[in-house]
């Protein structure tokens, strides 16, 4: 234990020398907080700037859909499903329009 003791002081020993000690005059709290504070404010700024956009945008899509909502018609339903749809939609192209389909045609047996 007494050797461990002695590498871990050691250790404190050879940091505290290669570390310079920080000055002592009134004035260091103030700089060291200047210098953190000039790091960090850029991401600070930044931040702010991305609040800012998403709540911006945020209000533009709530003003826009109390805008829109007074226009939107609110009895529409649907009568059918997709394929009816299409086939009201394009009632030319079906094979009823085109005279539809022969039976005796596809009845092999005549």
């Amino acid at each position: 234990m007494d050797r461990l003791e002695q590498q871990l002081n050691s250790l404190f020993t050879e940091y505290r020398e290669a570390i310079s000690e920080p000055e002592a005059s009134p004035d260091f709290m103030p700089a060291l907080w200047g210098k953190i504070e000039a790091k960090r404010s850029f991401v600070f700024r930044l931040k702010r700037m991305s609040q800012l956009a998403v709540a911006t945008a945020l209000a533009a899509c709530v003003l826009s859909s109390i805008l829109i909502s007074p226009f939107t018609h609110r009895d529409t339903q649907v009568a059918g499903s997709y394929v009816d749809m299409l086939a009201e939609a394009h009632a030319d192209d079906t094979v009823a329009a085109m005279g539809g389909v022969r039976l005796d045609l596809l009845d092999a047996q005549h």
